[in-house]
């Protein structure tokens, strides 16, 4: 037991006043030696002994009375391990942070009550027993949304409402940011006893390896965790990835769909039952055993009949206590995207001495999913570009007019073009007949050095070696995959470049790669709804030695699927819950319109910065809130409506959520800073002032009614 005021103890030395009030008031009787007495004296010894027992019970009342009066003025508490609060009366500070992040959508019993649900419950218990005068704020601790009560108020009813307003939502938990908001909400407040009452399921998931505590600063506010899943462990399985691929062994349009599955229990699972859809409708099905802890991969083939460019695919198992990752999504491009025209503007009957002997390589391994064909200038007269997700020029010495317009518009309709020069190349027709493609206009070749075993013909050379790429900037979309210091590309020689004519700025070009001397390497730039790369040297061993380093083969698949509009190998094929999607905007777009799993509709309307004289070529949509697919159509300034299926995308679960394991103890933001005892619990005060005053009123009115029945002479 312990003290607040220790010094009132003193007090403790009235308890000996009744003592020696009963003792001086004590009865003596005078001894009288007589015969007649004798009888009297049997009565006597009766009645003093009932005197006795009234007046020890007198004295321990009022001695009791006595020593509970300064314990009691002393404040005294004892402090014992536990997870929950003690109950206190004192007005407080308390920020109710309440889990809604997805794994709170589970049910832990039959009932089919989620957790959440039961943090809610929790939280209107907690509201009812802390004091009327007690300050309450209400914060989420899923990441990205919005707080229902940011500041500390004593209006019950708006914490009550906002409270049953709350819903569960799909997206993960942030706790060390939601812990930094409470903190931050408390620093303002004016009551002296500040708490955090956090009611989670203790997932270790977003907590970061750090609690959003201050550390080290004295008056931190207290933390009490309330744990609904009462510490029972989890198991549970979950769709934890799903890729589709081009399949040729199924057909022209065949994929494979293969999901990885997740057992996150410790006991082996047998025949899970699971289902492929392509856009909503059931294709195959089939089982999968998931080992303990471990994962399986089940791989489906499908053809895909023609018709959309763009299709979805989901995979969908036996469900379990937590439903919302028994399923997954993924996006598959058809045929556009898939398939590549590359136009060999140098052919050679030596196949190595080829123009495009390692750009189709380079498209053709790697496990890429490109079909590649290959033509010459002259043969594309008849053919359909649009068929083509993009096209390579490789070394095109004079493209005709008719091909020059139609390769305008198919870039202008969404193709992609990928151009890239040499020998052969009429500097002066591309500029006249394809100038609105070209990012910049064709200037003259440039020497740098002699190619190795090759002497310079007439042309003045450089004294230094041969020129090499500048840094990378891997802000471009385009070398995102690539390291930091450009491996595969920096070791590349270029000893022949065309330059390019200087332009203004656009906002719709970009230099991607430059020479060290500063010149464009690789220009992008943006046509109507397409894309053009410019690449100012070869593809094959003439000029460089580019397509026999490592980065060639990666560069150029990275083109082909950004020129495609195909999602890149390196990247996520589907957003998670709460990332943001940029969709691209045309000079006819008016407004765009997102449909949400649910069918819920969002209108995003592009509006021009006061003074920004650049157009808008891109919204941002941030309500990715739902798993599922998202559907994009675009009203255009004439009223219509078109729909916009390259523009769709789907949203996943972030697998995170889907893993059980729960906080260790010594990472718990209540255990963290106080100390904790071998069972791990902390150590919390419990007051017992209030047990000592019911026990002195007790003691009050027991001797009051003592004393009244012993005046009355029942008690004789």
């Amino acid at each position: 037991m312990h003290f607040l005021a220790p010094s009132l103890l003193l007090g403790l030395l009235a308890a000996a006043l009744p003592w020696l009030i009963h003792r001086i008031g004590r009865r003596r009787a005078n001894p009288v030696r007589f015969a007649a007495m004798e009888l009297l004296l049997r009565a006597e010894r009766q009645i003093s002994a009932r005197r006795r027992l009234r007046e020890i019970l007198l004295l321990l009342m009022r001695t009791g009375i006595a020593a509970a009066l300064p314990l009691l003025f002393a404040k005294p508490y004892t402090e014992i391990r536990s997870d929950l609060p003690a109950t206190t009366a004192l007005p407080q500070a308390a920020v109710i942070l309440l889990d809604d992040s997805a794994s709170m959508r589970r049910t832990r019993d039959n009932d089919g009550t989620p957790l959440f649900d039961r943090a809610r419950q929790r939280a209107r218990g907690l509201l009812d027993n802390l004091a009327p005068e007690s300050d309450v704020a209400l914060v989420m601790a899923s990441e990205g949304t919005a707080t229902p009560v940011p500041e500390p108020t004593v209006d019950r009813a708006r914490v009550l409402a906002a409270l049953d307003a709350t819903a569960c939502s799909a997206r993960r938990a942030d706790f060390t940011g939601a812990m930094r908001k409470a903190v931050q909400v408390l620093t303002a407040a004016q009551r002296r006893e500040r708490i955090i009452y956090l009611i989670t399921d203790l997932q270790a998931v977003g907590w970061e390896g750090v609690t959003g505590l201050p550390e080290g600063e004295r008056g931190a506010p207290g933390v009490v965790i309330l744990d609904v899943n009462q510490g029972v462990a989890w198991p549970n399985r979950a769709v934890v990835d799903l890729t589709a691929e081009p399949a040729p062994e199924a057909g022209p349009l065949g994929v494979a769909v293969v999901a990885e599955i997740a057992n996150f229990g410790p006991a082996p699972v047998n025949n899970v039952g699971i289902t492929l859809r392509f856009d909503g409708a059931p294709v195959a099905k089939g089982f999968v055993d998931l080992p303990a802890s471990g994962r399986a991969r089940k791989r489906f083939l499908h053809a895909i009949g023609a018709g959309a460019s763009v299709r979805e695919a989901e995979v969908e198992i036996d469900h379990d206590r937590f439903p919302l990752d028994d399923r997954r999504f993924a996006r598959v491009e058809v045929s556009r995207g898939l398939r590549i025209l590359v136009v060999d503007g140098d052919p050679r009957t030596v196949r190595t001495e080829d123009e495009t002997f390692f750009l189709e390589a380079a498209l053709r391994s790697g496990g890429s999913s490109f079909a590649v064909s290959t033509a010459l200038p002259d043969e594309l007269g008849g053919r359909m570009l649009a068929e083509f997700g993009s096209i390579f020029m490789a070394n095109v010495a004079r493209p005709s007019a008719d091909l020059a317009a139609a390769l305008v518009r198919y870039v202008e309709t969404g193709g992609g073009l990928f151009i890239s020069v040499g020998d052969k190349v009429d500097a002066d027709v591309w500029n006249q007949r394809l100038g609105r493609l070209l990012p910049q206009p064709l200037g003259l070749p440039r020497t740098a050095s002699a190619r190795p075993g090759a002497a310079a013909d007439g042309e003045t050379v450089d004294l230094r070696p041969a020129e090499r790429l500048a840094p990378l900037d891997r802000r471009q979309p385009l070398l995102a995959g690539f390291p930091s210091r450009g491996d595969g590309l920096s070791s590349a020689r270029f000893f022949q470049f065309m330059l390019l004519a200087p332009a203004a700025d656009a906002p719709n070009r970009s230099v991607v790669l430059r020479y060290e001397n500063g010149a464009p390497a690789l220009v992008e730039a943006e046509v109507g709804r397409g894309r053009v790369l410019l690449l100012t040297t070869t593809v094959d061993r003439e000029w460089t030695d580019l397509p026999i380093r490592p980065g060639f083969l990666p560069l150029m698949q990275e083109a082909a699927r950004r020129l495609a509009g195909a999602p890149s190998g390196e990247a996520v094929a589907a957003l998670t819950i709460g990332q943001r999607r940029e969709i691209s905007i045309g000079a006819d777009d008016r407004r765009i319109e997102v449909i949400k799993p649910s069918g819920q509709s969002r209108w995003l309307v592009p509006e021009a910065r006061p003074g920004d004289r650049k157009p808008v070529r891109s919204l941002l949509f941030t309500e990715t809130d739902e798993p599922g697919w998202y559907r994009v159509r675009g009203a255009l300034t004439d009223g219509s409506q078109v729909d916009r299926p390259d523009d769709s995308f789907v949203v996943n679960v972030d697998t995170r959520e889907s893993d059980p394991a729960v906080l260790p103890a010594a990472q718990r933001p209540d255990r963290a800073r106080v100390a904790a005892g071998p069972d791990g619990a902390p150590k919390r005060r419990l007051e017992l002032w209030h047990v000592l005053g019911a026990t002195v009123l007790v003691l009050v009115v027991i001797e009051s009614a003592l004393t009244i029945r012993f005046r009355r002479g029942r008690f004789v």
